[in-house]
């Protein structure tokens, strides 16, 4: 179940991946073993399924970043999955509903290498381009899942 003790456990690790079990046990008042029990436990059903790190993309040269949805052409498709696949610059893509079936991240170094690469999906879609100016909120799960009456939420074995 996800008892208050795994929510904390979650709202830590999404603060800071790198927390130790140590540490996180004297947040949630368990030992380090049962707490990194709890942590398999939750990695095992599939609710924590990886620990990552944030990138500042400009520090690392790519000031661009742009949302681009795309209206793939019938029967292209695959064609495009693969394109997208082929540029280094696509840091996402989601397969979404509603008439642009597709929602491309790119970042990139200049105005010049986004617009060669916007031509490239053009030959397989038609685009429509949001550059992003910020990111007001960046979360991994809904704020309220932390507020949530326990009862209404899936259960998870949280014996430890």
């Amino acid at each position: 179940m996800y008892d208050s003790i795994n929510k904390k456990i979650i709202a830590a690790l999404q603060e800071n991946a790198r927390i130790s079990y140590a540490e996180l046990g004297k947040r949630v008042h368990l030992s380090a073993p049962a707490v990194a029990e709890r942590v398999r436990k939750l990695e095992s059903a599939g609710v924590i399924t990886g620990f990552s790190v944030n990138i500042d993309l400009d520090k690392l040269g790519y000031p661009i970043v742009a949302l681009v949805q795309c209206k793939v052409f019938r029967t292209k498709e695959r064609e495009f999955k693969e394109l997208v696949l082929s540029f280094d610059e696509v840091v996402e893509c989601f397969n979404v509903t509603g008439e642009q079936a597709f929602l491309v991240k790119l970042a990139t170094r200049s105005m010049s290498e986004l617009d060669a690469i916007l031509d490239c999906f053009c030959d397989l879609s038609d685009t429509n381009t949001m550059m992003i100016l910020s990111t007001p909120v960046k979360r991994s799960v809904p704020e309220n899942f932390f507020s949530l009456n326990e009862g209404a939420i899936l259960n998870i074995d949280s014996n430890g």
